[in-house]
This record gives structure tokens, sequence and C-alpha cells, in this order.
């Protein structure tokens, strides 16, 4: 990729570095080069600090096949306090990172990846919970991996794989463009288009039909669709995802019926989850076709797991859409097709929202979970209409928009 053109979307686009800022960033030990790089950028515009935190899939790996039985539902409380004394302190946030395929060569070593997580979640659920709420700034990135150049494209040699995620990712965030800062601002200005549109309808609910898919999805009353940047608790502007290409909105965790099919594939602990239809009652899951297990463990992990925080629209001519590749990373795949998000909702999607306490969020249909896990539904031939007094707008017809943008 082009490390300094990509930090420069990261720091002014992403965090919009300012100065004063203190800056974490999350990494995976291959992305190293490019962390430098948003470091250098980083203080350039201002940082008093960037600290570095590794993530290294391997050593994760590590933990759980070699940890002893009796600390797999143990996750330090040092951690948690340390999240919140970044939290606390104000940290800007960049998460740079890539999808795993950790070959897991038993079922018990499955489990034990699966079990670890589920703790590390709920341990950090508060974490999550407020950091949802945009209390700071923050973005997630993808950069390329081997393993995942060499998932994608295994009929390449590694090296021209490697080369051929990385031509592809850089069109998706759009490194190839003369000055890829002032493009991502003008494609904020389109996404706000869209949303304030939208919002203009202040829709009761969503339907969304295709051949596969007959699914009603009632949304939140005051609800605020949100696309492109978003602004902090105290008014700071930034851009969670890059790239970005979704509207998203909160509904009803009561309200949501029908079925859905998933379109594309989702990365669940190095399994690759597609297919599957999801039937909804009253809101909540109440059949996986066919059943996997892995899936039905990460939506059960609380009440909230198995009920929708999140439903986004996105085109299907999307630039992500148009490279024509799943790449097997949410962050990705989700900026190519329409999607829904199990567990926890984001405050900033209903009026009032971040100010809201416990109950007044339940009674509205607000959900809460220790997840937020993203499932994309969309696809070419998928219609979405608005239903408003039980009159419904066709709003996407075959995946596009029906307005002009």
């Amino acid at each position: 990729m082009q490390l300094s053109k990509y930090a420069k979307v990261i720091v002014q686009n992403g965090i919009a570095v300012q100065s004063g800022d203190l800056v974490k960033v999350n990494f995976n030990p291959e992305h190293l080069p490019l962390v430098r790089e948003v470091t250098k950028e980083a203080y350039l515009s201002g940082a008093v600090y960037v600290k570095l935190d590794l993530r290294d899939p391997e050593v994760e790996l590590a933990r759980a096949r070699y940890i002893c039985s009796l600390y797999t539902h143990h996750y330090p409380d040092s951690l948690v306090q340390t999240e919140w004394a970044d939290l606390e302190a104000g940290y800007s946030t960049i998460s740079i990172t890539a999808p795993s395929f950790e070959k897991l060569e038993s079922n018990l070593l499955r489990k034990k990846v699966a079990t670890l997580k589920e703790v590390k979640e709920k341990a950090m659920a508060p974490i999550r919970k407020v950091g949802m709420e945009n209390r700071n700034k923050w973005v997630v990135v993808n950069a390329p991996t081997i393993a995942w150049a060499n998932s994608l494209f295994p009929n390449l040699e590694s090296d021209q794989a490697f080369q051929r995620l990385n031509d592809l990712l850089d069109e998706i965030v759009k490194l190839h463009e003369k000055d890829p800062v002032k493009s991502w601002y003008r494609q904020d200005v389109t996404l706000k288009s869209i949303a304030s549109r939208l919002n203009a309808y202040q829709f009761d609910a969503l339907e969304f039909k295709s051949d596969y898919t007959e699914l009603y999805v009632r949304l939140v009353r005051q609800h605020v669709w949100t696309g492109g940047t978003e602004k902090t608790s105290d008014g700071r502007m930034f851009l969670s995802n890059i790239p970005v290409e979704e509207v998203w909105t909160m509904p009803d965790k009561w309200g949501v019926s029908g079925h859905v099919r998933i379109t594309k594939p989702f990365n669940l602990n190095g399994q690759l989850i597609e297919g599957v239809t999801l039937y909804f009652q009253e809101g909540k899951v109440v059949k996986l076709d066919p059943y996997n297990e892995e899936f039905a463990n990460l939506i059960g992990i609380d009440d909230g797991g198995s009920r929708l925080g999140e439903v986004a629209l996105v085109s299907k001519h999307s630039s992500v859409a148009k490279a024509g590749v799943v790449f097997n990373s949410t962050l990705l795949d989700e900026n190519a097709a329409s999607h829904i998000a199990f567990g926890q909702a984001y405050a900033s999607n209903v009026v009032r929202g971040v100010s809201m306490n416990a109950s007044e969020r339940d009674a509205i249909g607000m959900n809460e979970s220790a997840i937020h896990q993203d499932v994309m539904i969309g696809d070419e031939v998928m219609d979405v209409y608005g239903v408003r007094n039980n009159k419904k707008v066709l709003i996407m017809k075959n995946g596009e928009w029906c307005f002009t943008i």
C-alpha cells in the first residue's frame, strides 16, 4: 500500500488528530511499517503522545492452545482497568486489523478459543458500551497480511497474492486518487445526503425482500440515520470506519420478524459463517438453518446477543462491491452489502440516546449486549421498503438506491 497516503487518511479523516490529542494504535505485527507512518503523521498533526498496543494472532492462539484449563474463564482485571484509564484519559484509538485464518486442529481447541473470546467480551462489555457512545474518537481500518492474501488468492504465488490485495485496498480506500483526504471528505458529504433523506421520512419500519428473504425490522421512535463522520459527546468529528459506504440506524430490539439469509461470509474464530438463514420472532433469533454451533454460541452470550442493535443500507455499486471480491473481512464486506448487527446498539442512533439511563433505553427498544457482530444480508436482487403509517416507499431496488444521490 501507499503507506504515507494511508497514514494521512487514517490520522486526518479517521481520528482527525488535533493539537494536544493522545493517540493509541492497536496493530498486527505485520503492520509495523504502517504504524510508523501513522505515528509520524499523528505527531505532525499535533499529537502529544502515541501509544502502541500489539495484537498478535499467533500469541492469542498460543494462549488458547497452551493455557491451563483452570484459567480459561479468567480475564485479567488489570487489562480492563488499563482500557478504562485510556478511555478516561481521552485517547483516540486507531485499530489496524486483518482477518486471521488459523487452523484449529480440534474441537477442543475451537471451544477454548470461543470460551476465551466470550470471557473477554463479557469483561470488556462496559468498555464497549461506553466506546459505542463515542466519548472519544476512534477508527478501524484494514491492512493486508500475507495469510489474508493467500486465503483470498490461493492460485497466485504468495508475493503476487499480497500485491493483488494491496492494489485492491489502495483502490477501496481511495489512495489512487490525487488527494485521498479530500476524496473522503466528498464521500462524507454523499453519505450525509443519503442519511438526511432517510431521516426526513422517519419510517416506522424497514422491509427487506428477495427470493430468500422476507424480513420486517421496526425502527425505534426518533431514530437517527448516520452516514460518514460522527461526533464525540463533546462535538469532535471522526470517521469510525475506513472505508465507509453505509448509512445505519437503530432497530427496535423487540420488533424484528421474518427470515433473512446471510449473503456474504463473516469470519468467526477462524471459521467462515455463510449461507445461514436466520428466523426471527419478536426481535429474537429462534432458528438457524442450517444450524451453526459457533454462531449460536456467539449470539447466545446474553439476551441482547440474539437481538439486533443496528440495521444498515449499502448500495451494490459501493467501491467495495465493485471490487468483485468477498474479502472475508467484516469491515470491508459490510461496506459491500446491506447488513444487520447483533448485539450492542449505538446510542447516537436515537435522539438523546447518549443521555438516557438504562431503563429509558430499554423502554424505547435499544439493544444492549457484550457483542456487536455485523452480518451481511444484501445483494443485487434485494428490495428495501420504508414503512410509514402502513404505507410503503421503495427506497432500494435490486440493491441500489431509488433516489438520485
